[in-house]
């Protein structure tokens, strides 16, 4: 740091305004200089898997507008950033909408729908552009990630603004309950301050409210429809954990069906849960949702009914299909053996599940057995509650 500025001085809040003028500090160069240099925005306190983004291009072009900036890291992961003035209540409406609606194409994008953009704005593909600043990036494993990323909606979304204050709670609760995505999302007022004796400035960026626990396919810091800890998403060459997860998966789903013909099957997984929605459910169908598991830590396997937080209507379909189980006829009698159980997060399970040991905590034991186990156990619990949950669904609307 300049030896005058750790001097005893005084700083004054500076404005920032649309077009600058006096007294005011530019929005468009406020973007900029947080463009050009992420490394001062605070994304470590929001999630450390975001660090080290590199800055790809600005105003990326969607159906649904233009992003004011794209960042990538040298893992793959994406970060959204929108630049406003945080004037209005009309404007803090608008930009969490906007945001929210650039999130919805790219995940509808694959990774040359992504590369085409960008290309269109800076005549480069985002893997050369984040291997100009990261050599030792692989282009397959960067592509493969991005690719993945694009695929289950994996973002990091920011707004970024001078003066955010009131209200950021209430924004908080309204993305929670209005998003079909897997991303974090941050709010993150960019103060700006200049010496009262000079022309040195300081940019102040700090996070105000970030999304906290959600589900896979909602806004998520951390996953919590998993039962381990274990990130289906790596940054490198496959772990044999994840082969194993595939291994396992593969099997199980192999020509697999279930007797109600509504559910989409799951596709095989390197991760240690694979799921089915229930549509009509929540946003994108995730408000209930059934998981399939592996835990080691746990040393056990299983597969579940579950509901989101946040979503009253689904909460209480729920609780009536427990009720319904918790009797000895009708689905009781139909699920002989079920459990109801918590995971760590508080979220609440229906389901069956059964000790299996992991030889070195990898590999299941007795494989065979396990996979049989899963198959009919998956269909079992789907095939019966599935049909119950649309049924209710279709009844409360």
């Amino acid at each position: 740091m300049n030896e005058d500025l750790t001097a005893e001085t005084t700083w004054q809040h500076i404005p920032v305004g649309s077009t600058g003028g006096e007294g005011l500090f530019d929005e468009g160069r406020l973007q900029e200089v947080l463009f050009r240099h992420a490394d001062i925005l605070p994304l470590g306190e929001i999630d450390p898997a975001y660090g080290d983004p590199v800055p790809v291009c600005m105003e990326l072009g969607t159906r649904a507008g233009s992003a004011d900036a794209l960042f990538l890291t040298p893992t793959g992961r994406i970060i959204l950033a929108e630049f406003k003035l945080w004037r209005n209540p009309d404007a803090r409406r608008e930009v969490i909408g906007q945001i929210l609606d650039y999130a919805r194409v790219l995940a509808s994008w694959s990774y040359d729908d992504l590369e085409r953009e960008v290309r269109n704005r800076t005549k480069r593909s985002p893997f050369e552009i984040v291997s100009a600043a990261h050599r030792n990036v692989r282009e397959h494993v960067f592509v493969d990630n991005v690719a993945r990323r694009l695929k289950r909606g994996e973002f990091l979304l920011l707004i970024i603004g001078d003066g955010i204050r009131e209200g950021v709670e209430d924004i908080v609760a309204y993305v929670q309950a209005h998003s079909g995505l897997r991303f974090n999302l941050a709010l993150v007022e960019a103060a700006v301050f200049r010496r009262a004796d000079g022309e040195d400035l300081i940019i102040q960026p700090r996070v105000l409210a970030r999304t906290e626990l959600l589900p896979r396919t909602v806004l998520v810091r951390r996953t919590i429809m998993e039962e381990t800890d274990d990130d289906p998403i790596e940054e490198h060459e496959s772990s044999p954990r994840e082969d194993e997860n595939e291994r396992f998966w593969t099997a199980v789903l192999r020509d697999f069906a279930f007797d109600d013909p509504g559910p989409e099957i799951p596709q095989s997984s390197r991760g240690a849960t694979v799921w089915v929605k229930v549509e009509g459910s929540g946003h994108g169908g995730w408000g209930i949702s059934f998981g399939a598991y592996l835990d080691r830590s746990g040393s056990s396997i299983g597969t579940y009914l579950t509901r989101r937080a946040g979503f009253p209507e689904e909460g209480r379909i729920f609780d009536e299909i427990v009720d319904a189980v918790d009797h000895a006829e009708g689905l009781g009698s139909v699920l002989d053996g079920w459990e109801r159980w918590d995971n760590k997060y508080s979220q609440p399970r229906l389901g069956f599940r059964r000790s299996t040991a992991f030889v070195a905590g990898q590999e299941i034991r007795d494989f065979d057995e396990a996979v049989e186990w899963m198959r009919a156990h998956f269909n079992r619990l789907v095939s019966t509650l599935h049909p119950e949950c649309r049924r209710r669904l279709r009844r409360s609307r």
